[in-house]
């Protein structure tokens, strides 16, 4: 960022924690176009991802008054935008896996022993799912139900490339030994 655009930047900020609605509208045309495409990426859904961005700047504008006047400013809006599409990504899986439990059991009815089991399968791996510790547990969601691959993952959570690859084996020998019952 150029020593202007910085200075613009912390006089918008200064302006908005002083409730200026036009120097927020300012801001907001300045950040919207990358926070719509940083959401887009992880939602690879244009309506969510408005959703997503417009939510995030209400939120900036709802915690305006405990800003910090610096650059950081940015990577708070930021930051707010992932913790959106986390936690999107988090609910749509479970959406995901009720459909999928949906199909699966619509598939397995044709066959009422293989019913009674899916039945149980599906309820034991659900459970299995929410006793994965929490870092475990959203790393294999975005990894498994929302489709991201490790790289992006790593970005979301604002970790490594090697702690994403230790969560997911981590969680998926977890798995292992709650489901063993059903791996045999």
């Amino acid at each position: 960022m150029l020593p202007d655009e910085e200075e613009t930047l912390l006089n918008l900020i200064e302006l908005i924690k002083n409730d200026d609605k036009k120097a927020f509208q300012e801001f907001f045309y300045l950040y919207q176009p990358g926070i719509f495409h940083f959401l887009y990426r992880y939602t690879s859904d244009t309506e969510t991802a408005k959703d997503l961005t417009q939510e995030t700047f209400i939120r900036f504008w709802l915690h305006r008054r405990n800003l910090q006047i610096s650059r950081s400013t940015t990577s708070y809006l930021y930051k707010t935008a992932r913790n959106l599409a986390i936690n999107y990504s988090i609910k749509s899986a479970k959406t995901s896996r009720i459909d999928d439990q949906d199909d699966t059991l619509l598939r397995l009815s044709l066959n009422p022993e293989l019913e009674y089991d899916a039945v149980f399968f599906m309820d034991d791996y659900q459970k299995a799912i929410e006793k994965l510790p929490e870092r475990c547990r959203a790393t294999f969601i975005l990894s498994r139900f929302s489709g991201f691959d490790y790289s992006e993952i790593a970005e979301i959570l604002g970790v490594s490339l090697q702690t994403v690859k230790n969560q997911m084996n981590k969680a998926l020998s977890v798995l292992k030994n709650l489901l063993a019952v059903y791996l045999n």
